[in-house]
């Protein structure tokens, strides 16, 4: 940010000086070189209060969640603004299925908490499955695991939206199936770690704004 700095300002004394010794062409670029610090200043500002709020963020969650951090069901990471929650399918889920455990609703009422504080963080539920097919006696139910991911997303989501009022426009889930791996599918310790939802809290992730934000043009028109 500073090398920004210098070479924006850079740029413009010897604009200022190379074009004309004008006093007053002078005085303008003075007053623009001004006005970028100004900007420049408030966003290192704005960045360092947003850095600060995602820290706080963090460790808030790290605190609720510390319990299961602690058995391993959990796992906790942060990704610039973004705070990462990696819960184990065996903590929040039945077996073969979406219900969830009084274990996951009680960890999904941390995690729903600490979103509270943070009204303008949105959250993206991820499910997540290891490579192994679904069973003849749940395939009328869930045809691959794409659907029994996408399901357990849903399933965290409407938890999170309806037991803890997290605003709907706030989230999103979405079911990754097999195909997001993070680790081999070879053992048995491989498989239990990809079978897992992920929660994603961060600033907006989509810039399209909610419908009774956003300006009506006549493509959005209700048709008649």
């Amino acid at each position: 940010m500073n090398y920004v700095k210098l070479a924006l300002i850079g740029v413009l004394i010897i604009g200022a000086f190379g074009c004309s010794n004008n006093k007053e062409l002078i005085a303008h670029q003075q007053m623009e070189i001004t006005a970028l610090q100004t900007q420049l200043s408030d966003l290192e500002g704005k960045l360092e209060q947003e850095r600060v709020r995602a820290e706080r963020l963090n460790n808030q969650l790290e605190t609720a969640l510390a319990d299961y951090a602690g058995k391993e069901q959990v796992l906790l990471d942060r990704i610039a603004e973004k705070s990462i929650v990696t819960v184990s399918d065996a903590a929040l889920f039945r077996s073969g299925s979406t219900n969830l455990t009084d274990a996951g609703r009680d960890i999904l009422t941390r995690i729903g908490e600490v979103i509270d504080l943070y009204p303008d963080r949105e959250v993206l539920v991820e499910g997540h499955t290891d490579d192994v097919k679904i069973a003849p006696r749940f395939r009328t139910k869930y045809s691959s695991n794409w659907e029994l991911s996408s399901a357990r997303a849903h399933s965290a989501l409407h938890y999170l939206k309806d037991k803890m009022a997290v605003p709907p426009s706030r989230m999103a889930a979405v079911g990754y199936g097999e195909h997001r791996p993070v680790a081999a599918n070879e053992t048995n310790e491989g498989r239990a770690a990809n079978r897992r939802v992920v929660i994603v809290i961060g600033p907006s992730m989509n810039s399209t704004p909610a419908p009774d934000q956003a300006p009506q043009s006549d493509m959005q028109k209700p048709l008649s």
